[in-house]
Protein backbone atom coordinates (compact mmCIF):
# COMPACT_ATOMS: atom_id res chain seq x y z
CA UNK A 1 0.00 0.00 0.00
CA UNK A 2 1.36 3.39 -1.00
CA UNK A 3 0.85 6.32 1.36
CA UNK A 4 1.28 9.94 0.29
CA UNK A 5 1.79 12.46 3.11
CA UNK A 6 1.03 16.08 2.21
CA UNK A 7 2.26 19.26 3.87
CA UNK A 8 -0.41 21.66 2.52
CA UNK A 9 0.13 25.32 1.60
CA UNK A 10 0.13 27.87 4.40
CA UNK A 11 -2.60 30.47 4.57
CA UNK A 12 -1.77 33.77 6.27
CA UNK A 13 -4.63 36.15 7.00
CA UNK A 14 -3.96 39.87 7.04
CA UNK A 15 -5.39 43.26 6.27
CA UNK A 16 -3.41 45.18 3.64
CA UNK A 17 -1.41 42.32 2.16
CA UNK A 18 2.30 42.79 1.56
CA UNK A 19 3.81 40.14 -0.71
CA UNK A 20 7.18 38.90 0.45
CA UNK A 21 9.39 35.85 0.09
CA UNK A 22 7.95 32.57 1.22
CA UNK A 23 8.87 30.77 4.41
CA UNK A 24 9.44 27.04 4.04
CA UNK A 25 8.93 24.94 7.14
CA UNK A 26 10.37 21.44 7.43
CA UNK A 27 7.38 19.09 7.91
CA UNK A 28 8.78 17.45 11.04
CA UNK A 29 5.54 15.73 12.04
CA UNK A 30 5.17 14.10 8.63
CA UNK A 31 8.80 12.97 8.73
CA UNK A 32 8.09 11.05 11.94
CA UNK A 33 4.88 9.58 10.46
CA UNK A 34 6.79 8.55 7.34
CA UNK A 35 9.53 6.93 9.41
CA UNK A 36 7.16 4.67 11.35
CA UNK A 37 5.31 3.70 8.15
CA UNK A 38 8.58 2.76 6.48
CA UNK A 39 9.51 0.79 9.55
CA UNK A 40 6.24 -1.12 9.10
CA UNK A 41 7.21 -1.87 5.45
CA UNK A 42 4.77 0.52 3.74
CA UNK A 43 5.74 2.62 0.72
CA UNK A 44 5.72 6.30 1.63
CA UNK A 45 6.19 9.57 -0.23
CA UNK A 46 6.04 13.15 1.05
CA UNK A 47 4.66 16.10 -0.91
CA UNK A 48 5.98 19.27 0.74
CA UNK A 49 4.08 21.96 -1.15
CA UNK A 50 6.11 24.76 0.50
CA UNK A 51 9.22 24.10 -1.54
CA UNK A 52 7.61 25.17 -4.79
CA UNK A 53 6.68 28.59 -3.45
CA UNK A 54 8.87 31.34 -4.89
CA UNK A 55 6.48 34.06 -3.82
CA UNK A 56 3.09 33.80 -2.11
CA UNK A 57 -0.08 34.34 -4.08
CA UNK A 58 -2.98 36.44 -2.99
CA UNK A 59 -6.35 34.75 -2.53
CA UNK A 60 -9.01 37.21 -1.38
CA UNK A 61 -7.84 38.66 1.96
CA UNK A 62 -5.00 36.22 2.58
CA UNK A 63 -1.63 35.07 1.34
CA UNK A 64 -1.14 31.45 0.34
CA UNK A 65 2.39 30.04 0.50
CA UNK A 66 2.91 26.89 -1.54
CA UNK A 67 2.27 25.11 -4.81
CA UNK A 68 -0.76 26.05 -6.87
CA UNK A 69 -3.85 23.89 -6.44
CA UNK A 70 -3.46 22.76 -10.06
CA UNK A 71 0.11 21.58 -9.42
CA UNK A 72 -0.92 19.82 -6.22
CA UNK A 73 -3.61 17.94 -8.14
CA UNK A 74 -1.09 16.93 -10.80
CA UNK A 75 1.40 15.71 -8.19
CA UNK A 76 -1.21 13.55 -6.47
CA UNK A 77 -2.41 12.10 -9.78
CA UNK A 78 1.15 11.30 -10.86
CA UNK A 79 2.08 9.66 -7.56
CA UNK A 80 -1.00 7.38 -7.54
CA UNK A 81 -1.37 6.92 -3.76
CA UNK A 82 -3.62 4.34 -2.10
CA UNK A 83 -4.10 6.61 0.93
CA UNK A 84 -3.39 10.31 1.53
CA UNK A 85 -2.50 11.76 4.91
CA UNK A 86 -2.63 15.55 5.30
CA UNK A 87 -1.17 17.46 8.22
CA UNK A 88 -2.62 20.51 9.92
CA UNK A 89 -0.16 22.61 11.92
CA UNK A 90 -2.55 25.27 13.24
CA UNK A 91 -6.30 25.77 13.47
CA UNK A 92 -5.88 28.96 11.42
CA UNK A 93 -4.59 26.86 8.50
CA UNK A 94 -7.27 24.17 8.44
CA UNK A 95 -8.73 25.52 5.18
CA UNK A 96 -5.70 24.48 3.11
CA UNK A 97 -5.74 21.02 4.71
CA UNK A 98 -9.38 20.61 3.70
CA UNK A 99 -8.65 21.98 0.21
CA UNK A 100 -6.10 19.19 -0.36
CA UNK A 101 -8.66 16.62 0.84
CA UNK A 102 -11.15 17.95 -1.73
CA UNK A 103 -8.56 17.60 -4.49
CA UNK A 104 -7.91 13.99 -3.52
CA UNK A 105 -11.61 13.12 -3.68
CA UNK A 106 -11.94 14.86 -7.06
CA UNK A 107 -9.16 12.61 -8.35
CA UNK A 108 -10.74 9.49 -6.88
CA UNK A 109 -13.46 9.19 -4.22
CA UNK A 110 -12.02 5.76 -3.39
CA UNK A 111 -8.74 7.17 -1.98
CA UNK A 112 -9.02 7.44 1.84
CA UNK A 113 -8.17 10.89 3.22
CA UNK A 114 -6.72 11.15 6.73
CA UNK A 115 -6.00 14.43 8.53
CA UNK A 116 -4.01 14.91 11.73
CA UNK A 117 -2.70 17.67 13.92
CA UNK A 118 -4.03 20.07 16.57
CA UNK A 119 -7.30 21.15 14.94
CA UNK A 120 -8.47 17.63 13.99
CA UNK A 121 -7.65 16.58 17.56
CA UNK A 122 -9.81 19.31 19.10
CA UNK A 123 -12.55 19.58 16.47
CA UNK A 124 -12.82 16.11 14.91
CA UNK A 125 -16.60 15.85 15.11
CA UNK A 126 -17.55 19.14 13.37
CA UNK A 127 -14.74 18.60 10.85
CA UNK A 128 -16.17 15.26 9.79
CA UNK A 129 -19.77 16.46 9.94
CA UNK A 130 -19.07 19.49 7.72
CA UNK A 131 -16.46 18.03 5.33
CA UNK A 132 -17.42 14.88 3.47
CA UNK A 133 -14.02 14.84 1.73
CA UNK A 134 -12.34 13.84 5.00
CA UNK A 135 -12.63 10.16 5.93
CA UNK A 136 -10.61 9.97 9.16
CA UNK A 137 -9.37 12.44 11.78
CA UNK A 138 -6.46 11.32 13.96
CA UNK A 139 -6.83 12.37 17.59
CA UNK A 140 -3.59 13.14 19.46
CA UNK A 141 -0.19 11.68 18.62
CA UNK A 142 -0.21 10.02 15.24
CA UNK A 143 2.80 7.71 14.98
CA UNK A 144 1.26 4.54 16.39
CA UNK A 145 -2.22 5.36 15.15
CA UNK A 146 -1.21 5.81 11.51
CA UNK A 147 0.42 2.37 11.34
CA UNK A 148 -2.70 0.66 12.71
CA UNK A 149 -4.91 2.76 10.42
CA UNK A 150 -2.96 1.99 7.23
CA UNK A 151 -2.87 -1.67 8.18
CA UNK A 152 -6.66 -1.69 8.61
CA UNK A 153 -7.14 -0.17 5.14
CA UNK A 154 -4.56 -2.47 3.54
CA UNK A 155 -5.93 -5.65 5.09
CA UNK A 156 -9.62 -4.76 4.98
CA UNK A 157 -9.77 -4.51 8.75
CA UNK A 158 -12.23 -2.76 11.04
CA UNK A 159 -11.51 0.94 11.60
CA UNK A 160 -13.38 0.66 14.88
CA UNK A 161 -10.46 -1.34 16.26
CA UNK A 162 -7.98 1.49 15.60
CA UNK A 163 -7.48 3.58 18.73
CA UNK A 164 -7.37 7.37 18.54
CA UNK A 165 -9.46 8.17 15.47
CA UNK A 166 -12.81 9.61 14.46
CA UNK A 167 -14.29 8.37 11.20
CA UNK A 168 -17.48 8.23 9.17
CA UNK A 169 -19.37 4.97 8.74
CA UNK A 170 -22.90 4.51 7.38
CA UNK A 171 -23.49 8.25 7.61
CA UNK A 172 -22.52 8.41 11.30
CA UNK A 173 -19.46 9.84 13.04
CA UNK A 174 -17.77 7.18 15.15
CA UNK A 175 -15.03 7.83 17.69
CA UNK A 176 -12.72 5.11 19.00
CA UNK A 177 -11.12 5.11 22.49
CA UNK A 178 -8.29 7.56 22.93
CA UNK A 179 -4.83 6.08 22.34
CA UNK A 180 -2.37 6.20 25.20
CA UNK A 181 0.49 8.68 24.78
CA UNK A 182 3.79 7.16 23.66
CA UNK A 183 5.64 6.43 26.91
CA UNK A 184 9.06 5.67 25.37
CA UNK A 185 9.85 8.31 22.77
CA UNK A 186 13.17 6.60 22.06
CA UNK A 187 11.17 3.76 20.49
CA UNK A 188 10.42 6.07 17.55
CA UNK A 189 12.80 6.00 14.58
CA UNK A 190 14.54 9.19 13.52
CA UNK A 191 12.51 11.37 11.14
CA UNK A 192 12.65 10.21 7.49
CA UNK A 193 14.80 13.08 6.22
CA UNK A 194 15.78 11.00 3.19
CA UNK A 195 12.25 11.37 1.78
CA UNK A 196 12.66 15.10 1.13
CA UNK A 197 15.31 16.99 -0.79
CA UNK A 198 17.21 18.59 2.09
CA UNK A 199 19.64 20.41 -0.20
CA UNK A 200 16.79 21.96 -2.12
CA UNK A 201 15.17 22.95 1.15
CA UNK A 202 18.38 24.60 2.35
CA UNK A 203 19.41 26.32 -0.85
CA UNK A 204 16.24 27.99 -2.11
CA UNK A 205 17.20 31.64 -2.37
CA UNK A 206 13.62 32.83 -2.12
CA UNK A 207 12.75 30.61 0.81
CA UNK A 208 13.89 30.53 4.39
CA UNK A 209 13.03 28.63 7.53
CA UNK A 210 10.66 30.65 9.68
CA UNK A 211 13.32 31.54 12.25
CA UNK A 212 14.81 34.76 10.76
CA UNK A 213 18.15 34.49 9.07
CA UNK A 214 18.72 30.78 9.62
CA UNK A 215 20.14 28.99 6.61
CA UNK A 216 20.61 25.24 6.82
CA UNK A 217 18.39 25.27 9.91
CA UNK A 218 15.82 22.69 10.99
CA UNK A 219 13.37 22.29 13.90
CA UNK A 220 13.78 19.42 16.35
CA UNK A 221 11.51 18.26 19.17
CA UNK A 222 13.11 16.34 22.06
CA UNK A 223 10.17 16.09 24.48
CA UNK A 224 6.38 16.13 24.60
CA UNK A 225 3.76 17.07 27.17
CA UNK A 226 3.59 19.86 29.74
CA UNK A 227 2.99 19.63 33.52
CA UNK A 228 1.94 23.29 33.74
CA UNK A 229 -1.56 24.65 33.28
CA UNK A 230 -1.52 28.03 31.49
CA UNK A 231 -5.08 29.09 30.71
CA UNK A 232 -4.47 29.88 27.03
CA UNK A 233 -2.70 26.63 26.11
CA UNK A 234 -4.30 23.58 24.51
CA UNK A 235 -1.25 21.31 24.42
CA UNK A 236 -2.59 18.90 27.06
CA UNK A 237 -5.21 17.54 24.69
CA UNK A 238 -2.61 16.97 21.99
CA UNK A 239 0.41 15.62 23.90
CA UNK A 240 -0.73 15.26 27.49
CA UNK A 241 0.13 16.76 30.86
CA UNK A 242 2.87 14.25 31.67
CA UNK A 243 6.27 15.35 30.39
CA UNK A 244 7.95 12.66 28.27
CA UNK A 245 11.38 13.02 26.73
CA UNK A 246 13.91 11.42 24.45
CA UNK A 247 17.06 10.34 26.27
CA UNK A 248 20.22 12.40 25.97
CA UNK A 249 21.80 9.62 23.90
CA UNK A 250 18.94 9.58 21.38
CA UNK A 251 19.12 13.35 20.98
CA UNK A 252 22.88 13.46 20.56
CA UNK A 253 22.69 10.72 17.92
CA UNK A 254 19.87 12.61 16.17
CA UNK A 255 21.95 15.80 16.12
CA UNK A 256 25.01 13.91 14.88
CA UNK A 257 23.00 12.52 11.94
CA UNK A 258 21.51 15.82 10.79
CA UNK A 259 24.79 17.73 11.18
CA UNK A 260 27.16 15.22 9.59
CA UNK A 261 24.86 13.54 7.07
CA UNK A 262 22.60 16.41 6.00
CA UNK A 263 24.78 19.47 6.64
CA UNK A 264 22.50 21.12 9.19
CA UNK A 265 24.10 24.24 10.68
CA UNK A 266 21.40 25.39 13.09
CA UNK A 267 18.81 23.51 15.16
CA UNK A 268 15.70 25.14 16.55
CA UNK A 269 14.50 23.11 19.54
CA UNK A 270 10.73 23.40 19.37
CA UNK A 271 9.85 21.72 22.67
CA UNK A 272 7.25 23.07 25.05
CA UNK A 273 9.63 22.37 27.94
CA UNK A 274 13.17 21.90 26.65
CA UNK A 275 14.84 22.75 29.98
CA UNK A 276 12.40 21.05 32.38
CA UNK A 277 14.78 18.23 33.39
CA UNK A 278 18.07 19.94 34.19
CA UNK A 279 20.03 16.68 34.53
CA UNK A 280 18.92 15.57 31.06
CA UNK A 281 19.91 18.95 29.61
CA UNK A 282 23.31 18.71 31.28
CA UNK A 283 23.85 15.24 29.78
CA UNK A 284 22.92 16.59 26.35
CA UNK A 285 25.42 19.43 26.67
CA UNK A 286 28.15 17.08 27.86
CA UNK A 287 27.48 14.78 24.92
CA UNK A 288 27.68 17.67 22.46
CA UNK A 289 31.03 18.68 23.92
CA UNK A 290 32.38 15.16 23.57
CA UNK A 291 31.23 14.79 19.96
CA UNK A 292 32.52 18.29 19.08
CA UNK A 293 29.61 18.80 16.71
CA UNK A 294 29.78 22.12 14.88
CA UNK A 295 26.36 23.75 14.80
CA UNK A 296 24.47 26.54 16.52
CA UNK A 297 21.10 26.20 18.22
CA UNK A 298 18.22 28.08 19.77
CA UNK A 299 15.17 27.06 21.74
CA UNK A 300 11.67 28.00 22.72
CA UNK A 301 10.01 26.22 25.65
CA UNK A 302 12.49 27.65 28.15
CA UNK A 303 11.22 28.73 31.55
CA UNK A 304 12.96 31.72 33.08
CA UNK A 305 13.00 30.06 36.50
CA UNK A 306 14.99 27.08 35.17
CA UNK A 307 18.03 29.08 34.12
CA UNK A 308 21.27 29.64 36.04
CA UNK A 309 24.41 31.53 35.10
CA UNK A 310 26.64 28.41 34.91
CA UNK A 311 24.01 26.61 32.81
CA UNK A 312 23.66 29.53 30.39
CA UNK A 313 27.42 29.76 29.99
CA UNK A 314 27.59 26.03 29.25
CA UNK A 315 24.72 26.33 26.79
CA UNK A 316 26.49 29.15 24.96
CA UNK A 317 29.75 27.19 24.87
CA UNK A 318 27.79 24.38 23.19
CA UNK A 319 26.40 26.62 20.44
CA UNK A 320 23.32 28.28 21.94
CA UNK A 321 22.62 31.65 20.33
CA UNK A 322 19.05 32.46 21.34
CA UNK A 323 16.38 31.46 23.86
CA UNK A 324 12.67 32.26 23.94
CA UNK A 325 10.71 32.45 27.17
CA UNK A 326 7.03 32.90 27.92
CA UNK A 327 6.49 35.84 30.26
CA UNK A 328 2.86 36.48 29.23
CA UNK A 329 2.20 39.35 31.68
CA UNK A 330 4.13 42.09 33.47
CA UNK A 331 1.65 42.00 36.35
CA UNK A 332 2.27 39.31 38.97
CA UNK A 333 -1.40 39.19 39.99
CA UNK A 334 -2.41 38.44 36.39
CA UNK A 335 0.20 35.68 36.13
CA UNK A 336 -0.98 34.09 39.38
CA UNK A 337 -4.75 34.47 39.27
CA UNK A 338 -5.69 34.77 35.58
CA UNK A 339 -3.07 33.03 33.45
CA UNK A 340 -2.09 30.44 36.09
CA UNK A 341 1.52 30.66 34.94
CA UNK A 342 3.34 29.86 38.20
CA UNK A 343 6.21 32.18 37.33
CA UNK A 344 7.75 35.01 39.35
CA UNK A 345 8.61 38.20 37.51
CA UNK A 346 11.81 38.54 39.52
CA UNK A 347 12.96 35.28 37.92
CA UNK A 348 12.27 36.78 34.49
CA UNK A 349 14.47 39.78 35.36
CA UNK A 350 17.23 37.48 36.63
CA UNK A 351 17.09 35.42 33.43
CA UNK A 352 17.25 38.57 31.30
CA UNK A 353 20.26 39.81 33.25
CA UNK A 354 22.07 36.47 32.96
CA UNK A 355 21.42 36.11 29.23
CA UNK A 356 22.64 39.66 28.68
CA UNK A 357 25.84 38.98 30.64
CA UNK A 358 26.56 35.69 28.88
CA UNK A 359 25.69 36.97 25.40
CA UNK A 360 22.71 34.73 24.59
CA UNK A 361 19.91 36.60 22.83
CA UNK A 362 16.62 36.46 24.73
CA UNK A 363 13.13 36.71 23.24
CA UNK A 364 10.10 37.14 25.48
CA UNK A 365 6.46 36.44 24.61
CA UNK A 366 3.66 38.53 26.08
CA UNK A 367 -0.12 38.16 25.78
CA UNK A 368 -2.71 40.82 26.55
CA UNK A 369 -6.51 40.73 26.54
CA UNK A 370 -7.36 37.96 29.02
CA UNK A 371 -10.75 37.95 30.73
CA UNK A 372 -10.17 39.45 34.19
CA UNK A 373 -7.46 41.83 32.94
CA UNK A 374 -7.92 45.58 32.94
CA UNK A 375 -6.46 48.09 30.51
CA UNK A 376 -4.10 49.12 33.30
CA UNK A 377 -2.88 45.51 33.62
CA UNK A 378 -2.19 45.38 29.89
CA UNK A 379 -0.28 48.65 29.97
CA UNK A 380 1.88 47.34 32.83
CA UNK A 381 2.76 44.34 30.65
CA UNK A 382 3.82 46.68 27.86
CA UNK A 383 5.84 48.84 30.26
CA UNK A 384 7.58 45.76 31.66
CA UNK A 385 8.41 44.47 28.17
CA UNK A 386 9.83 47.85 27.09
CA UNK A 387 11.85 48.12 30.29
CA UNK A 388 13.41 44.68 29.67
CA UNK A 389 14.24 45.81 26.13
CA UNK A 390 15.96 48.98 27.36
CA UNK A 391 17.88 47.40 30.23
CA UNK A 392 18.72 43.91 28.95
CA UNK A 393 18.01 44.06 25.20
CA UNK A 394 15.20 41.48 25.45
CA UNK A 395 13.21 41.13 22.22
CA UNK A 396 9.49 41.84 22.76
CA UNK A 397 6.91 39.61 21.05
CA UNK A 398 3.41 40.76 21.98
CA UNK A 399 0.20 38.91 21.09
CA UNK A 400 -3.51 39.20 21.75
CA UNK A 401 -5.16 36.41 23.73
CA UNK A 402 -6.79 33.89 21.39
CA UNK A 403 -9.34 31.39 22.77
CA UNK A 404 -7.91 28.39 20.96
CA UNK A 405 -9.90 25.15 20.66
CA UNK A 406 -8.97 22.80 23.47
CA UNK A 407 -7.93 25.57 25.90
CA UNK A 408 -9.44 26.56 29.25
CA UNK A 409 -9.55 30.11 27.91
CA UNK A 410 -12.11 29.10 25.29
CA UNK A 411 -14.23 27.34 27.91
CA UNK A 412 -14.17 30.45 30.12
CA UNK A 413 -15.10 32.75 27.24
CA UNK A 414 -17.98 30.51 26.17
CA UNK A 415 -19.25 30.16 29.73
CA UNK A 416 -19.11 33.90 30.48
CA UNK A 417 -20.30 35.10 27.08
CA UNK A 418 -17.05 36.94 26.28
CA UNK A 419 -16.80 35.82 22.63
CA UNK A 420 -17.69 38.55 20.14
CA UNK A 421 -17.93 36.18 17.17
CA UNK A 422 -17.86 32.53 16.18
CA UNK A 423 -14.49 30.84 15.98
CA UNK A 424 -13.17 30.89 12.41
CA UNK A 425 -9.73 30.22 10.91
CA UNK A 426 -9.12 33.93 10.38
CA UNK A 427 -9.85 34.87 13.99
CA UNK A 428 -7.55 32.08 15.22
CA UNK A 429 -4.58 33.39 13.24
CA UNK A 430 -1.92 34.86 15.56
CA UNK A 431 -0.37 38.26 15.05
CA UNK A 432 -1.60 41.52 13.63
CA UNK A 433 -4.77 40.06 12.17
CA UNK A 434 -6.16 39.30 15.63
CA UNK A 435 -5.89 42.95 16.56
CA UNK A 436 -8.40 43.67 13.82
CA UNK A 437 -10.55 40.60 14.38
CA UNK A 438 -10.55 40.09 18.13
CA UNK A 439 -12.80 37.62 19.84
CA UNK A 440 -12.79 38.63 23.53
CA UNK A 441 -14.77 41.48 25.05
CA UNK A 442 -15.43 41.94 28.77
CA UNK A 443 -16.81 44.73 30.92
CA UNK A 444 -13.21 45.92 31.42
CA UNK A 445 -12.14 46.19 27.75
CA UNK A 446 -13.14 45.65 24.14
CA UNK A 447 -11.02 44.72 21.13
CA UNK A 448 -10.36 48.35 20.22
CA UNK A 449 -8.76 48.89 23.62
CA UNK A 450 -6.51 45.85 23.16
CA UNK A 451 -5.62 46.86 19.62
CA UNK A 452 -4.71 50.39 20.69
CA UNK A 453 -2.44 49.17 23.50
CA UNK A 454 -0.76 46.58 21.26
CA UNK A 455 -0.11 49.03 18.42
CA UNK A 456 1.26 51.65 20.80
CA UNK A 457 3.57 49.00 22.23
CA UNK A 458 4.84 48.10 18.76
CA UNK A 459 5.52 51.71 17.90
CA UNK A 460 7.40 52.32 21.14
CA UNK A 461 9.38 49.11 20.59
CA UNK A 462 10.20 50.16 17.02
CA UNK A 463 11.59 53.49 18.25
CA UNK A 464 13.76 51.69 20.79
CA UNK A 465 15.12 49.42 18.07
CA UNK A 466 15.83 52.35 15.78
CA UNK A 467 17.77 54.12 18.51
CA UNK A 468 19.79 50.97 19.17
CA UNK A 469 20.59 50.48 15.49
CA UNK A 470 21.76 54.07 15.14
CA UNK A 471 23.97 53.76 18.22
CA UNK A 472 25.69 50.65 16.78
CA UNK A 473 26.02 51.32 13.02
CA UNK A 474 28.72 48.73 12.27
CA UNK A 475 26.72 45.90 13.89
CA UNK A 476 23.59 47.11 12.10
CA UNK A 477 25.29 47.03 8.70
CA UNK A 478 26.66 43.54 9.32
CA UNK A 479 23.22 42.22 10.28
CA UNK A 480 21.67 43.85 7.21
CA UNK A 481 24.21 42.20 4.92
CA UNK A 482 23.56 38.78 6.47
CA UNK A 483 19.75 39.13 6.42
CA UNK A 484 18.81 41.66 3.70
CA UNK A 485 15.17 40.52 3.59
CA UNK A 486 14.70 41.17 7.30
CA UNK A 487 16.46 44.52 6.95
CA UNK A 488 14.10 45.59 4.16
CA UNK A 489 11.06 44.57 6.17
CA UNK A 490 12.33 46.61 9.11
CA UNK A 491 12.93 49.67 6.94
CA UNK A 492 9.36 49.43 5.64
CA UNK A 493 8.04 49.16 9.20
CA UNK A 494 9.75 52.44 10.13
CA UNK A 495 7.26 54.27 7.94
CA UNK A 496 4.51 53.21 10.37
CA UNK A 497 6.27 54.49 13.52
Amino acid sequence: MKVLLVNPPRKIFSGPVTVQAGEAGLPLGLLYIAAVLEQADYEVEILNTHLDCRRPRREQDSLVYGMSWHDIEKEIRDRKPDLVGITNHFSAEIETTLAVARIVKQISPAIPTVIGGPHPTFQYRPLLEENSDVDVAVIGEGELTIVDLVRAYADGGNLGEVKGIAYRQDGEIRVTPRREFIADLDSLPLPAYHLIDMERYFNQKDLRYSAPGLRHGIPMITSRGCPFNCVFCSIHTLTGKKWRAHSAGYIINHIDVVVNKYGVKHIYFDDDNFTLNMKRLDRILNGLRQRQLKFSWSSIGVRADRLTLPLLQKMKDCGCTCLEIGVESGEQEVLDNIIDKHLRLEDVVKAADMCHRVGVRLLANYIIGFPGETKENMQKTVDFALWLRKKYDVVMLIFVAIPMPGSRLLAICEDKGYLTAKLKPRSLSPGLSTWDYGLIKTRDFDIDDVKRIALQAQRAYGRLNLRNYLMHPITTIRKALVNPQDAMRYLKSLVKL
